[in-house]
This record gives C-alpha cells, sequence and structure tokens, in this order.
C-alpha cells in the first residue's frame, strides 16, 4: 500500500514538474482592504495577445470557447454576460449566472457585478454585493498578464463560503482561458 502511495505520488510530481516547465503557474494574493473587506487576486501569463483576451470575455463566440457553452455577452457599460455551464441549458433561466459591466477601460480592464447567481453557487445571496476585475498586462506582442479579482468580501458565513469559492474557482478560470487562447506546441 506504501508503495502504491509513493508511486502515485511520484507520477503526480511529474506530472505537476511538467505543468511548471509548460507555463507559469496562478498567482494569488489575499488582503485585506482599509474598510476591513476581503479581495484576492489571480494572475496568470498566458501566451496569447492581449486583445485576443480581451474578446474572451467581450466577444459571446470567444467567451463560450472557453467559458460556458450556453451564454450571452452584451459588451457595453450596463450591459451583461449571461452563463449556463449546463449544455443543455438556456438563456433566460433563472438558475443562470449573469453579471452586469460597470465600468471598463478598453483593451485593460473590465469591471462587473453580479446581478443573478444559481441558488447552488456557495454564498450566492451575497454575491452582487461584491466586484470582479479583470486587468489585462500586455507582456509584449503574444503575452498578457491576465489579473482576476474579487472585492468587497465582508465577515459571515455567505461571504466566507463564497471567498473560498472564488479564490479557488478564478484561478481555474485562467487556467481554462490559458487552455483555450494559448498555442497548442
Amino acid at each position: 500500500m506504501a508503495r502504491t502511495i509513493v508511486a502515485a505520488l511520484s507520477g503526480l510530481a511529474l506530472v505537476a514538474l511538467a505543468g511548471l516547465a509548460r507555463a507559469e503557474q496562478v498567482q494569488t494574493v489575499e488582503g485585506k482592504a482599509a474598510d476591513g473587506a476581503r479581495y484576492y487576486e489571480d494572475s496568470l501569463v498566458i501566451q496569447a495577445p492581449a486583445a485576443t483576451l480581451w474578446a474572451a470575455f467581450t466577444d459571446t463566440a470567444a467567451f463560450k470557447r472557453w467559458s460556458a457553452p450556453v451564454s450571452s455577452v452584451d459588451f457595453r457599460l450596463g450591459g451583461s454576460v449571461e452563463a449556463s455551464y449546463d449544455p443543455k441549458g438556456r438563456l433566460g433561466d433563472p438558475q443562470n449566472i449573469k453579471n452586469a459591466f460597470i465600468a471598463y477601460l478598453p483593451g485593460r480592464l473590465l469591471v462587473f457585478r453580479n446581478t443573478q447567481a444559481p441558488q447552488a453557487l456557495p454564498g450566492h445571496e451575497v454575491y452582487g454585493q461584491t466586484v470582479k476585475v479583470v486587468q489585462f498586462e500586455p507582456l509584449g506582442p503574444d503575452a498578457t498578464r491576465v489579473t482576476v479579482s474579487g472585492v468587497g468580501f465582508a465577515d459571515g458565513p455567505a461571504f466566507d463560503q463564497l471567498y473560498r469559492f472564488f479564490v479557488a474557482g478564478d484561478g481555474q478560470l485562467l487556467i481554462a482561458l490559458r487552455a483555450a487562447f494559448e498555442p497548442k506546441h
């Protein structure tokens, strides 16, 4: 039994080392703002142009390529992103996630707030009290640091659940973005 566990861990270590050699891993920063609310920042360097990654958040076809199979992006101030991660889902379902764009700087920054969350999302009842920020930092013609941050997580069980969900989940979101848009070698 012990040898099996060691062999499995050795195999996992090799897989992990191969992944590290392929690309930088998600970097996470967590903290408290001056108002006492928690925030996090997940960032990852992706070998793709900033304009391509910007479109991944602002264009319906590009968004579907890496995120939700059922989705619609109405990119404008006051517009929204609606998504169902269920391939059998449909737009307009009350269990879809919907986020409204509240600010942007073209090609560099997106800010949105949740307006509808599925009941299955841990802490769904307080999601609309937080804000999500996505930053695009060009590092060259074919490399971009993408940072996804969540701000406004107050104290309390619902905020705790939501915070834990997104600290881990947004890192996975960045990995999915990289997998969809980084050239395969």
